[in-house]
């Protein structure tokens, strides 16, 4: 999103928006923006959307109507203003479209984030737990971590934004944990700060916190591992039905039956669909399958 469309956005649109953000009607995409990071508020995202859809519906609506009136040339007084007029209800139909995404991307955002800090969380405990025995305090264990991004990247933001709010909001550390807590997309990772907060607090050692959460997370995470091994074992049978046995056996039934009866055109269209309509739907569902739970893991 550029800048300039923010700050339009802001200030021109954003502004009709203040009596019913203040009313916390838009609490929701509030706490959905805090959850995908992504630093801007409500106002500003909300003004940004809806210029840009505007833009995208008048940019569809010079285009529409453009090109209806170049392919009725011969005729373009009687055209006008029925193109005028397609084209100012499509525009509108785009626009609306086009606004609806940017109302879900946050918390598609927030998910895809939980999983990239979930799946990152054993390493960082056990970065977190080697720094502390060796006497690192607890607000610079954060502050270390967030020059590791090889450590878990996506924490190493999130670490980030805990080195901020110590050294230029001014928090401390318990603070600091809390405000993370609560912006965070995964249930687990707000508990470890949690549980470093109330350990600060509590005034328990900290470094044995870390190690035991450590050794958890890495159990955890090797359940996590044999779960996803079996499911994969699973969808790897699915694909030897779905990839190999059934063309064979679809391809032996409809050669016999073009024998029998030669005359049968559908089986041709039969044959076409299976080859290049069915068999690659189910290849890419496969794939998006296998590729979606290979990343909570």
């Amino acid at each position: 999103m550029s800048k300039v469309i923010r700050r339009v956005g802001y200030l021109r649109f954003g502004r009709f928006l203040e009596p019913w953000i203040e009313k916390g009607r838009f609490e929701r995409l509030n706490t959905s923006l805090k959850k995908a990071g992504m630093d801007i508020s409500v106002r500003a995202y909300l003004g940004s959307a809806i210029f840009s859809s505007i833009l995208v519906g008048i940019l569809s609506f010079i285009i529409i109507t453009t090109s209806i009136l170049l392919l009725q040339a011969a005729n373009i007084q009687n055209q006008l203003f029925p193109s005028i007029l397609l084209g100012i209800v499509i525009g509108v139909i785009i626009s609306i479209v086009a606004y609806l995404p940017f109302l879900y991307w946050p918390q598609m955002k927030a998910a895809d984030r939980k999983i990239l800090i979930e799946s990152g969380l054993p390493s960082t405990a056990s970065y977190l737990s080697a720094m502390s025995s060796s006497g690192v305090p607890p607000n610079r264990l954060f502050y270390s971590l967030a020059g590791e991004a090889s450590v878990a990247p996506e924490i190493s933001k999130e670490s980030k934004r805990i080195t901020r709010d110590i050294e230029i909001f001014g928090y401390d550390i318990l603070k600091a944990l809390r405000t993370a807590s609560e912006r965070s997309p995964s249930e687990r990772f707000s508990k470890f700060l949690d549980g470093m907060s109330a350990t600060v607090t509590s005034g328990g050692d900290l470094t044995f916190y870390l190690s035991a959460e450590a050794k958890a997370l890495m159990k955890m995470k090797e359940e996590e591992t044999k779960e996803f091994i079996e499911q994969l074992g699973i969808l790897a049978e699915i694909f030897m039905i779905l990839g190999v046995v059934a063309p064979l056996f679809f391809v032996v039934i409809i050669a016999i039956l073009a024998v029998i009866s030669p005359e049968i055109e559908i089986l041709t269209v039969i044959m076409l669909l299976l080859t290049y309509l069915i068999m690659p739907i189910l290849l890419v569902v496969m794939i998006l399958l296998i590729s979606t739970i290979s990343r909570e893991v």
